[in-house]
C-alpha cells in the first residue's frame, strides 16, 4: 500500500504514460478495497457479536416448614453478548438476555381475611411463571488461541443485573381441584439495595431489581479466516437475593432462592 501511495503522488503521476496511469490507479483502488474488505478478525479492540438460545433448568430452595415438593420446570433463554478482544486469550463480555423461569410447590393458602393452620397438609399447589431481563458483564478466557485452532475451549464468568418485569401465578386446591387464583403476580426480591440507595423512591420499580453471578464452560468451532464461530456453552447462574412471593392478596409470605443451569447454543460473528 505504501508503494501504491508513492506512485499515486502528483509528482510521479505526470511522468508516466496514460495507460500506466490507469494501471497504477486500479492497483491503488484494489489495494484499498482488499484492505477494507479483509480486516484483521483477531485485532485487539475488535468487537465480536454472540447470539445464543438455551433451554434452562432451574433449581429452587423454598421454606422447608411452609412448602414441600418445590420443583423447577423447564425454562428458556435468548441472549446477545458483545465480545471485546482484549488480548490473545482474554475478552470482555457485555450483553442483554431474556429469560423465562417456572417453579411449582405445594404449600398453604390464606384467602383474604382468613388465616391458616401450619398443620403440614400443604393443600394448595402454587405455580409461578416469571420473566426477566438481565445484563451480564464479565470476561471470557480461552484455553487456546482461536486464531490458530479449529476448536477452542473457554471459561467465562462475571456478574450481572436482573429485572423481574413480569410474573404469573396459578393457585389451586389439590383436593377439590378448584383454581383459587389464575392471574398476574407481583414477584419481587427480598433485599432492596437499589431502593435503599434511592431513599425508598420508586419502590414498585426498584423492588424488581437485583443481581446475580455467573460462570460457564464452552467449546467453540472457529472459522479462522473470518473470526466467526459456532459454540456450545454450559452456564450456571446464582441469584444474589431471594425472590419474595406474597401470593394472591398477601395469601403467602415466602422467600425463594434460585439458580439456573443453561445449555447455550450460539453463533459468533
Amino acid at each position: 500500500m505504501l508503494g501504491y501511495m508513492y506512485f499515486c503522488s502528483p509528482a510521479k503521476f505526470v511522468k508516466v504514460p496514460a495507460i500506466k496511469k490507469i494501471v497504477v490507479i486500479l492497483m491503488c483502488v484494489c489495494g484499498i478495497a482488499v484492505q477494507a474488505q479483509d480486516p484483521n478478525a483477531y485485532k485487539k479492540g475488535t468487537v465480536k457479536h454472540r447470539l445464543s438460545i438455551a433451554p434452562v433448568a432451574s433449581f429452587y430452595k423454598n421454606h422447608p416448614q411452609h412448602t414441600t415438593n418445590t420443583k423447577g420446570k423447564r425454562g428458556f433463554s435468548a441472549a446477545y453478548k458483545a465480545e471485546l478482544l482484549l488480548g490473545r486469550r482474554i475478552n470482555l463480555l457485555l450483553g442483554l438476555e431474556h429469560m423465562n423461569q417456572n417453579v411449582t410447590f405445594q404449600g398453604y393458602y390464606s384467602a383474604p381475611g382468613a388465616t391458616y393452620l401450619f398443620d403440614k397438609t400443604y393443600a394448595y399447589t402454587h405455580e409461578i411463571r416469571m420473566k426477566e431481563v438481565q445484563v451480564p458483564f464479565g470476561f471470557k478466557r480461552s484455553f487456546n488461541n482461536e486464531k490458530d485452532s479449529k476448536y477452542s475451549t473457554y471459561f467465562s464468568g462475571g456478574v450481572g443485573a436482573r429485572y423481574m418485569y413480569g410474573s404469573y401465578y396459578v393457585i389451586s386446591n389439590d383436593s377439590t381441584e378448584n383454581v383459587v387464583y389464575d392471574g398476574k403476580g407481583n414477584l419481587e426480591f427480598e433485599h432492596q439495595v437499589l431502593t435503599q440507595l434511592l431513599n425508598g423512591n420508586g419502590k414498585s420499580f426498584t423492588k424488581r431489581f437485583n443481581t446475580f453471578i455467573f460462570c460457564g464452560l464452552g467449546v467453540q468451532y472457529n472459522f479462522r479466516d473470518s473470526g466467526k464461530g459456532l459454540f456450545f456453552e454450559v452456564g450456571y447462574k446464582y441469584g444474589i437475593s431471594r425472590m419474595h412471593y406474597s401470593g394472591y392478596q398477601n395469601s403467602n409470605s415466602l422467600n425463594i432462592k434460585d439458580a439456573q443451569l443453561l445449555y447455550n447454543f450460539g453463533f459468533k460473528f
